[in-house]
C-alpha cells in the first residue's frame, strides 16, 4: 500500500488561501448590498468593514481603495458573463442566432440588476472617463468574440464574404454599448434584451449571405 504524505505546510497554505477567498467574497457581498442600498459615494469603508466583521487593515490588504473594489465588481461580472458565452459559441445554429443570443445574454445579465449596472458604469466614467481601462477592455473583448463568430459565418456561407470582418464586429459592438447607455439612462423602462435583439435583426439584413 502506498501512503501519501501531506505536509503540514501544504495544509496550512490551503487553509490560508481558503480563508482569503472567504474574506474577499464576504467583502464583495457586503459592499454590493450597501452600494445598492446607499449608492457608491454614500457607502463608507468603515460601514463595509463593520458589516463584514473585519478590520480596516484587512480591507486594504485586499483592496487599496473603494474604487478598486468597484472595479473588482465589474471584472468579476464581466468574467462570469464571458465564460458563460462560450457555451453559445459551440452550438450548431446560424451565425445570426449565435450573435443575437450572445448579445441578448449579455443584455439580460445587466437587466437582472439595472441599478447596480448603472452605478458601475457611472462611477467608472466619473473616475476614469469613457475611453480607458475597463470599458475599453470590455468592448475589445466583446468585439473579438463577435469577430470570431462573423468569421465563422463567412466560412459557413451565412454571412456576406465581402464584408470587412473587423469593421462588422466593431459596428455591432458599438451598437451594443450605445444601446446599453441609452437603456441605463432612459426615463421610460423597456427591455434592453428585446431592444438589442431587434437591432441585430436589422443589422443582419445588411450582412447576411445570399445563400
Amino acid at each position: 500500500m502506498t501512503m501519501v504524505m501531506i505536509e503540514k505546510d501544504d495544509i496550512n497554505t490551503s487553509l490560508r488561501e481558503k480563508k482569503k477567498t472567504e474574506t474577499r467574497n464576504k467583502i464583495f457581498e457586503v459592499a454590493g448590498r450597501l452600494f445598492k442600498e446607499k449608492g457608491f459615494e454614500d457607502t463608507t469603508i468603515d460601514e463595509i468593514v463593520r458589516e463584514a466583521g473585519i478590520g480596516k487593515g484587512t480591507f486594504f490588504n485586499y483592496f487599496p481603495s473603494k474604487t478598486a473594489l468597484l472595479l473588482y465588481f465589474a471584472k468579476k461580472k464581466e468574467d462570469l458573463t464571458f465564460s458563460q458565452i462560450k457555451h453559445e459559441m459551440t452550438r450548431s445554429i446560424p451565425t445570426k442566432e449565435k450573435i443575437k443570443n450572445t448579445l441578448v445574454f449579455v443584455a439580460k445579465t445587466n437587466e437582472k440588476d439595472k441599478e447596480l449596472t448603472k452605478m458601475f458604469v457611472f462611477e467608472y466614467m466619473r473616475h476614469y472617463g469613457m475611453s480607458s481601462g475597463q470599458d475599453e477592455r470590455s468592448s475589445h473583448r466583446l468585439s473579438n468574440i463577435l469577430y470570431g463568430l462573423i468569421e465563422e459565418g463567412v466560412k459557413k456561407g451565412d454571412v456576406n464574404s465581402e464584408i470587412e470582418l473587423k469593421k462588422a464586429a466593431d459596428i455591432i459592438t458599438g451598437i451594443y454599448f450605445h444601446s446599453l447607455m441609452e437603456w441605463l439612462w432612459a426615463k421610460n423602462d423597456y427591455s434592453f434584451s428585446d431592444d438589442i435583439s431587434g437591432k441585430i435583426d436589422l443589422v443582419f439584413d445588411g450582412i447576411r449571405g445570399e445563400g
